[in-house]
């Protein structure tokens, strides 16, 4: 049985599960993970295989056509996470292009941004199933340890092709990953919210501090300049510059300046910085809340531009999911004024809009039903 296919394979359900029924708590359909399959996948192994092969190529490997589509006796060993990430970023493009196009409803319609939040906040949960078939393909493990009392696992893992302790950095990177996903999940359906791309660029910060790290204890890395010499049976290299770990530098870089821009494009515009945001206080005060699908949820999946909202007792506009979506005004109360009359004359216009409402009609929970269109009207 081929683990490491397995493995993976069982990775990629687990991530699809899991996103299809957590990207409702954030106002996005769960179809939407469909479509990021059917775009981002295929791209991300193809890109994983491509910059696999580039780099070892670069470090003096020899490849035949045979072996880069995985029909010799290796199969497709030897695939690269950033460029599976670098194909499903740009997967993630294509389906933007494809979500925004002019025949879509705008209700129906999400950004770039939106789709990276939800898939990174799993792609990590990925990665972290993912490391595993490193283990049963026995790679991506480090330097060799010679101190006995550092001889076990999950610190270190014997490999049998060369009779050797070394250190278990899959699964170093595995429990990082697991780390990383309980964090991302937090900020992106957690009752504090954020600015879209808070969680990619949150994604990008943690990981890239992770994977810099446990990079320079590989005893297998992708090299952008060739080490002056390799280390021989399991020591470490010489010199030399891994693409792995410069790339996870520029991650950082790149995920605290989109963070930064956010906070000064915030003050630049007059309005409050949306980040940790208490669900139940957001409102278009916010920097981006009001282009955020907290602000203005997509249609079920069943196709209905109708949802049903209620007003709870704090004056805040919840779904069925117990997602805020702004303060409540005067105007919804007046609209379930409206609905309650015509209800209690059996479809008869109301005869005053704005007559006020009966108490019975409020609930012992103090919430209101209200029937609210999510008709977008923002530009993405």
């Amino acid at each position: 049985m081929n683990w490491y296919g397995f493995i993976i394979a069982c990775g990629i359900v687990v991530c699809v599960i899991g996103a299809y029924f957590t990207a409702k708590r954030r106002g996005i359909e769960g179809d939407v993970v469909i479509d990021i399959i059917i775009f981002c996948l295929p791209l991300a192994i193809v890109f994983a295989r491509i910059y696999y092969v580039v780099f070892d190529i670069i470090d003096g490997g020899h490849w035949t056509f045979t072996k880069f589509i995985g029909f010799d006796d290796h199969g497709l060993q030897g695939l690269a996470i950033y460029g599976g990430l670098i194909g499903a970023t740009l997967g993630a493009v294509l389906l933007t292009l494809w979500k925004n196009r002019k025949k879509n409803p705008v209700d129906k319609r999400i950004s770039f941004i939106q789709i990276l939040d939800l898939g990174f906040t799993f792609i990590i949960l990925g990665q972290a199933i993912g490391r595993w078939g490193n283990f049963a393909n026995a790679e991506a493990y480090g330097y060799r340890i010679d101190d006995p009392s550092q001889q076990w696992f999950p610190f270190a893992v014997f490999i049998e092709s060369d009779g050797q302790w070394h250190y278990a950095t899959f699964f170093y990177e595995s429990m990082w990953n697991i780390i990383g996903f309980a964090l991302l999940l937090f900020l992106f359906i957690g009752k504090r919210k954020s600015f879209d791309g808070f969680v990619f660029a949150t994604y990008c910060i943690y990981y890239g501090i992770g994977r810099s790290w446990i990079e320079g204890l590989r005893s297998d890395a992708l090299w952008l300049i060739p080490p002056v010499s390799h280390g021989v049976n399991g020591l470490p290299d010489v010199g030399g510059v891994r693409v792995s770990q410069l790339l996870s530098i520029l991650l950082i870089i790149f995920g605290v300046a989109f963070i930064v821009q956010h906070i000064i494009r915030a003050k630049r515009a007059g309005k409050k910085v949306f980040i940790f945001v208490d669900q139940a206080k957001l409102s278009d005060g916010y920097f981006g809340y009001e282009k955020t699908k907290l602000a203005h949820p997509m249609p079920d999946i069943y196709g209905s531009k109708k949802k049903k909202t209620t007003v709870d007792g704090d004056g805040i506009i919840v779904d069925s999911n117990g997602v805020a979506i702004r303060a409540a005004v005067d105007g919804d109360v007046a609209d379930e004024e409206r609905s309650s009359e015509i209800s209690a004359s059996g479809g008869a216009a109301a005869q005053n809009a704005n007559a006020t409402m009966p108490e019975n009609n409020t609930s012992d929970s103090n919430k209101i039903v209200v029937e609210e269109d999510y008709a977008d009207e923002w530009d993405d």
